[in-house]
């Protein structure tokens, strides 16, 4: 009788707990709500999961209190607890976190501040945290998106043909519809290229004298600089200064640089460098490397 009255009695205890419990619930306001999951936050600043409660609120627009602002310093806030990627984080909170942030920075146009996650996302997807193919699809192409206004092609083409590998590698269909982006940062690449080498040759100087490259590889003189590291098919052809071709010339054409504090120096043996030639004396190559070649065919 005793044990059945205590039951009993512990019973009526736990319904009067859960009825005070649903009661307090549903007498807290949604600005006190507001002020207890902030105070907690910031009492406890290495505690994700309060910085994640905190974020969650504000982001919900439902509460009425909705600020983007206050929700990015509680993220932030994980992020930087993240930042040695630990595992007692998880990886589903650290991505949450990041495109999160990703996302706030978008919406108030903070391009630098985007990209900056963007970046994060794609490194702690290499430091193993589980991303997810899709998110990591996402950011990659964001960050093309946003690379390209600012002129950064390099960067842009990094990102697509990152998204490229991703594709093929796990198998997923119509990487065809990227060709035509794909090929646009390569041809933003390569007119950047033209723009900063399109007047320029390679000068070599072997024995104390000075050679002009006007064929190597897949290039000759009469084609934009590109293609001659390509390949060994032909023997390179040097014009000299005295106006001659020479196919012949025996050494080795080497470049290296180093830098330190005080800046960028050619390393010792290098004997190549870049130089501007006005269009007459590129001309003058011209004619010279077609009469060379008009004479090898009529020698064959």
């Amino acid at each position: 009788m005793k044990i059945l009255l205590r039951i009993m009695m512990m019973s009526v205890l736990l319904v009067v707990a859960l009825t005070m419990s649903a009661q307090t619930e549903e007498t807290e306001s949604k600005g006190q709500k507001f002020f207890r999951l902030t105070k907690e936050a910031d009492d406890n600043p290495t505690d994700w999961k309060a910085q994640l409660e905190a974020g969650h609120f504000l982001l919900d627009k439902e509460n009425g209190i909705y600020n983007q602002s206050q929700a990015a310093k509680y993220y932030e806030r994980i992020f930087h607890l993240a930042t040695d990627y630990n595992k007692e984080i998880p990886d589903s909170i650290i991505r949450e976190t990041g495109i999160t942030l990703m996302t706030l920075a978008s919406e108030k146009k903070d391009i630098d501040k985007a990209l900056f996650y963007i970046d994060e996302m794609i490194h702690a997807d290499k430091k193993g945290v589980d991303i997810g193919v899709a998110y990591l699809n996402s950011v990659s192409v964001m960050g093309m998106l946003y690379r390209m206004p600012k002129e950064d092609f390099v960067t842009s083409l990094k990102y697509i043909l990152d998204f490229r590998e991703r594709i093929t590698k796990n198998n997923l269909s119509g990487i065809e519809h990227t060709d035509v982006t794909t090929a646009i940062l390569f041809e933003h690449l390569l007119a950047k290229y033209k723009e900063m080498f399109g007047d320029k040759l390679i000068e070599v100087e072997l024995d104390g004298k000075k050679y002009i490259l006007i064929s190597k590889g897949d290039w000759n003189i009469e084609k934009p600089l590109m293609g001659w590291m390509e390949g060994e098919k032909n023997d390179p052809l040097l014009y000299g200064e005295d106006g001659k071709v020479y196919d012949n010339l025996h050494g080795q054409m080497e470049y290296s640089f180093a830098y330190d504090k005080t800046g960028v120096v050619a390393k010792e043996g290098t004997n190549m460098r870049m130089i501007t030639v006005t269009p007459e004396r590129r001309q003058q190559m011209v004619e010279a490397y077609r009469n060379y070649m008009k004479k090898s065919k009529n020698n064959k």
